[in-house]
């Protein structure tokens, strides 16, 4: 994740890696590396974008991605997940730009990967949110996607 992040807002990766083992969520991963690379990140499920509900202005976004799945079951507790870098079209297309797993062939499109979950736009501290972006960022963590809320 924090590879991406550091390629997002054109950083090295020591301005924004972070100690893991301390984190024992994704919510304490995020505020660790929002703290650290003074940025905000807004999740949200991918379907969100793809499907319209959430717009961005964003050009390039973080999404997670399930490398193995673990007996054909991305959900499972074993499955790998890891985050790649990926653009977002005009229609909410996303399209794979960079992944951070040199040992990962899979560099040409997000369709090579079992399965995709969480989304996230990563604004710089300085940059402003508006309303509506909060407003829905609100109802996508008020559903109870993975858990995530607008960090």
């Amino acid at each position: 994740m924090a590879a991406c992040v550091a390629s997002l807002l054109d950083r090295r990766i020591e301005d924004v890696d972070v100690d893991v083992a301390s984190c024992r969520s994704i919510g304490d991963l995020l505020t660790k590396i929002e703290v650290r690379a003074k940025c905000k990140i807004y999740g949200f499920p991918h379907e969100a974008i793809v499907d319209g509900a959430v717009k961005s202005t964003e050009r390039y976004c973080i999404v997670e991605v399930c490398s193995f799945a673990f007996n054909n079951s991305p959900q499972h507790e074993n499955s790998i997940w890891h985050s790649v870098v990926c653009e977002i079209a005009e229609d909410g297309k996303l399209s794979l730009v960079f992944n951070p797993d040199r040992d990962d062939q899979r560099i040409q499109s997000l369709e090579q990967f079992v399965a995709m979950r969480s989304l996230f736009i990563i604004k710089k501290k300085a940059a402003t949110v508006t309303s509506s972006e909060i407003r829905i960022s609100r109802r996508w963590g008020e559903r109870g996607w993975l858990g995530l809320n607008v960090y």
